[in-house]
């Protein structure tokens, strides 16, 4: 979205910083020049008509007024309500004609040399558009007198073109310094300018192929105003896009280590937590639970106040229009639909996914097999599973309890066998977890418990053997007084066999003793246990 977003901002800029092409007069300087090409041929046509010498003229004074430089470049238009040249950026410097052959062009430019007499009555006619009352809705533009005798008297401004045999003769606008009228840079011809700075307008209707080429008007335009305005727009474009791809970048930056580059960062970290120590999986398992469970409470607060706010002014709102207020709160139920629709992020899933993995691998070979994880999950450059591990002598207290009349219970409970067993295996596991010890191998009704003294000091190893004494006496006295174990005194087949006094019952025993700790199995399957003649000391002492 943040992308999106930035791509279409980045468009509307350069749309609203691009400098509108219609100020540089494309239409009327086309326009204009077409006009006096065909007032000149319809002189040239009929020479010795005074009136179309006349309109010939008054339309080459007319455009260079209408496209007049000096009010083009002057401080302000000199009457507010109209427009005049000042208002665009595009000006007349240079008129005159074109053409490959000398003759043709020193004549050419002989017959379009305007006349004295015209350039006065236009000048008066300039002077009665600026009156007050005027009906000229365009401020036209008024030459200094130099370029005013200039037009009626010299067209000497020669050009050659930089390519090709064509010259060009005509009139300069800027070919003497003016610093009253804004002319500092000289420019004699139309190339001392850069091509970005100039702008060609020939005449194009009425013109055949060879009447162009053998001559032909043309007329220049200053665009350096132009180009200067475009110029510091595209600078402005450029920064903001330059601001944008920063700002964008960063954003992008911020969003992949936020949504990618740090979740896979607390991935490996956990990884090397369980490759270090594969029991920190359920701490860790934990830890996230209790995040999430803190997160979700504090959402709930902030929705449940807002939504409180937000169901209070709709209430005050409504009590103004004498209106009955009925609250809409959604309370427990709309909660919960709220949580089944919000979607994990895939880095987040993965994420719980490894813990869950590695909480399951804790889970399943517990203590006994926390050395075959973490020597596979040591950076191995094979997928393969090596369960050829060797184990590992230890010191401990093994206790050892089984269920009583397992096999008459599993006759009668049938499925719920292995929720009876659960049940029962939740208390001694939990107890054994409390009084520090480990669960170890579950098989069928019976439960392998160790207690691990190996390294402690002799008082320690005193604590753990008074620990396992009360872990089994905590276990025999929940089990009494569980009542979901108290559940089962009551059924019927239950009590026919073991009669009405009947409970679920456990006998236990207990040995120190030393035992290998590691895992017994193949690649097909291992099974993390404690192998020793003390495991099955233990064994007889519980019989």
């Amino acid at each position: 979205r943040v992308v999106i977003c930035l791509v279409l901002l980045m468009l509307v800029m350069h749309w609203s910083l691009q400098v509108d092409a219609s100020l540089r007069f494309p239409a009327s300087a086309a326009y204009g020049a077409d006009l006096i090409r065909m007032a000149f041929a319809d002189w040239d046509a009929a020479r010795g008509d005074f009136e179309l010498r006349r309109a010939y003229e008054r339309l080459v004074l007319q455009y260079a007024s209408y496209h007049d430089w000096f009010g083009g470049h002057a401080s302000h238009c000199p009457d507010g309500d109209r427009l005049c040249p000042k208002d665009y950026h595009s000006h007349l410097f240079w008129l005159g004609v074109a053409s490959a052959q000398p003759e043709v062009l020193e004549a050419r430019a002989r017959d379009a040399r305007l006349s004295p007499e015209a350039v006065v009555a236009w000048d008066a006619e300039v002077a009665a558009s600026a009156a007050p009352g005027a009906a000229w809705r365009y401020a036209l533009g008024v030459a200094p007198p130099p370029i005013r005798t200039a037009l009626g008297w010299r067209w000497d401004a020669r050009c050659r073109m930089r390519q090709g045999t064509w010259e060009r003769l005509g009139i300069s606008f800027l070919a003497e310094q003016l610093p009253d009228w804004g002319v500092g840079h000289v420019v004699r011809c139309p190339e001392d300018l850069r091509p970005s700075e100039r702008r060609a307008y020939v005449p194009r209707l009425g013109v055949t192929k060879n009447e162009f080429s053998s001559w032909h008007f043309v007329f220049y335009f200053d665009l350096r105003p132009f180009v200067q305005i475009e110029t510091l727009h595209s600078l402005l474009l450029t920064l903001f896009v330059c601001v944008s791809l920063c700002s964008a970048s960063m954003l992008f930056s911020s969003d992949a280590n936020r949504l990618v580059v740090h979740p896979i960062e607390k991935m490996i970290a956990t990884v090397e937590a369980i490759r270090d120590n594969p029991l920190v999986a359920v701490k860790v398992a934990d830890q996230e639970f209790q995040s999430e469970e803190r997160r979700r409470a504090q959402a709930e607060e902030r929705s449940d106040r807002n939504g409180r706010r937000a169901l209070a002014a709709a209430c005050d709102v409504l009590r103004h229009l004498a209106l009955p207020c009925a609250a809409a709160a959604d309370g427990d139920e709309g909660r919960r639909r709220r949580r089944g629709q919000e979607q994990l992020m895939e880095t987040v899933v993965l994420e719980k996914t490894i813990v869950r993995l590695g909480s399951l691998l804790a889970l399943g070979f517990g203590r006994a097999g926390a050395k075959i994880i973490g020597q596979n999950m040591r950076g191995s450059s094979t997928a393969a599973i090596n369960a050829m591990v060797e184990g590992t002598r230890v010191d401990c207290i093994i206790g050892v309890a089984r269920i009583d009349d397992f096999s008459f219970a599993t006759e009668v409970l049938q499925t719920k066998v292995m929720t009876f067993v659960n049940q029962i295996a939740e208390i001694v596991h939990g107890v054994v977890d409390e009084y520090h010890g480990y669960p170890s191998r579950n098989s069928q009704d019976t439960f392998l418990v160790v207690w691990r003294t190996s390294e402690l000091p002799r008082l320690r190893v005193r604590k753990m053997a008074d620990m396992s004494m009360m872990a089994f006496v905590r276990i025999l006295g929940a089990i009494h007084r569980a009542p979901v174990l108290a559940e089962y005194r009551d059924h019927p087949r239950v009590q026919q066999r073991l009669g009405k006094n009947c409970r679920v019952n456990l006998s236990s025993g207990l040995h120190y003793g030393w035992a290998i700790e590691g895992t017994v199995g193949t690649e097909f399957k291992v099974d993390a246990s404690y192998l020793s003649p003390n495991v099955s000391i233990a064994e007889g002492v519980e019989r």
